[in-house]
């Protein structure tokens, strides 16, 4: 073998032993675990999915690694607050909020809680954040009663009158709202306050507010 051959042998062995080490540096980092592409459906009846009946925020934390979790505490509405978990804290497109029956170990949720105009998340029949009225009577086949507006437990559904979601939303808790840019307008003032009010009103249809708060109880 001539000098040009030899020289040429060595480069290659050279290169090849660098390949394989930068292989092997690679192999031995550590990767943080993807969520699975099936994690962004939640039911309180569901055996499957990042948040179940058993779930933990030690699971969490095994499931999306440690930066995407946070024990924080919760709001519940009228100033109340309670130990509880957040999922993807800085990322409101997947953001969830985590209430534990144990509060103490962090166990078996009591209820799961978004909040947004947009969310990753869905609960039954694709309804997320953002579904509007008009959507949601769609959906349901026919109108149904919310909550005022202005108040603690403002747009909430109280009653699907029967509807398809009557069933498919049991245990789930839609809160609406047309948005703060409607707030100060006159077809907003005819529907305040702490009573009912039919999804079909002229009022509701003109505003057709939009899923703001999604409350899943599993207790």
């Amino acid at each position: 073998m001539n000098r040009r051959s030899l020289l040429l042998a060595a480069l290659c062995c050279s290169l090849g032993c660098a390949d394989s080490g930068t292989r092997q540096k690679v192999r031995q980092e550590p990767s943080a675990p993807a969520p699975p592409a099936t994690d962004w459906q939640v039911s309180p009846r569901s055996g499957s999915g990042p948040l179940t009946p058993e779930g933990s925020e030690v699971e969490l934390r095994e499931r999306y690694g440690p930066t995407a979790v946070d024990s924080a505490r919760i709001e519940l509405g009228e100033g109340e607050t309670t130990p509880g978990t957040v999922l993807y804290p800085g990322d409101s497109l997947r953001r969830a909020e985590i209430v534990w029956q144990d509060t103490v170990s962090r166990r078996r949720p009591a209820r799961v809680i978004f909040r947004g105009s947009q969310s990753k998340w869905q609960v039954s029949r694709g309804i997320s954040l953002g579904t509007t009225l008009k959507d949601l009577e769609h959906l349901n086949g026919r109108p149904f009663v919310l909550a005022g507006f202005g108040w603690d437990y403002a747009g909430v559904i109280t009653d699907w009158k029967g509807g398809a979601l009557d069933s498919t939303l049991a245990g789930i808790k839609l809160y609406l709202d047309p948005g703060s840019a409607q707030h100060e307008s006159a077809t907003y003032s005819q529907v305040l306050g702490d009573r009912d009010y039919s999804s079909d009103l002229p009022a509701m249809q003109r505003l057709n507010p939009k899923v703001a708060q999604i409350f899943v109880d599993f207790e």
